[in-house]
């Protein structure tokens, strides 16, 4: 008696727990770039997934540019600029306001290099809902083809990051 009740919340358990792994897959981050579009932070200019460069290597990098995290991130890619120098790097604020996002791009100079967009997605939070980001910085590198290589929910070291630019 005492085996079959066992049995039975066994199989309950299973039973309950079968949507569990199937919610966690259904979270899994997307392989395609997401339709993000931004209003650069000289406040007139949009920048949207259309205008990526074909054929170039594209890091996508979710930040708060308050987070100190995502300015210490920002200035490590900055010091190893040159190794960047032929990837795209499009930088998504998750604050809405022009005025944090203009502070940062000119504590940064980020306005100096060419292959760096940085805007916000306003409230329209198009990129934060595609990821599911949940901390920022959130980092997604993809190939020349379009192809996500791999993402990060914490602030990847810089080596790894052109490692996976190469793939």
């Amino acid at each position: 008696m005492l085996i079959k009740k066992v049995s039975v919340l066994i199989a309950w358990a299973c039973w309950l727990l079968l949507p569990c792994n199937s919610f966690a897959k259904q979270f899994e981050v997307p392989k395609t770039i997401p339709p993000f579009n931004m209003l650069l932070s000289d406040g007139v200019t949009y920048y949207n997934a259309s205008n990526i460069e074909q054929n170039k290597p594209l890091v996508i990098i979710y930040f708060d540019p308050e987070c100190q995290h995502c300015q210490h991130f920002t200035a490590d890619i900055l010091k190893s600029s040159k190794k960047f120098s032929q990837d795209q790097i499009v930088m998504i604020c998750c604050v809405p306001g022009l005025p944090p996002l203009q502070k940062f791009v000119a504590d940064f100079g980020l306005a100096k290099y060419g292959n760096i967009k940085v805007g916000t997605e306003g409230i329209y939070k198009a990129t934060l809902n595609f990821y599911r980001v949940s901390v920022t910085p959130f980092t997604a590198v993809y190939n020349a083809k379009g192809e996500l290589v791999k993402y990060y929910r914490t602030v990847p070291q810089i080596q790894e990051l052109v490692l996976q630019l190469s793939k």
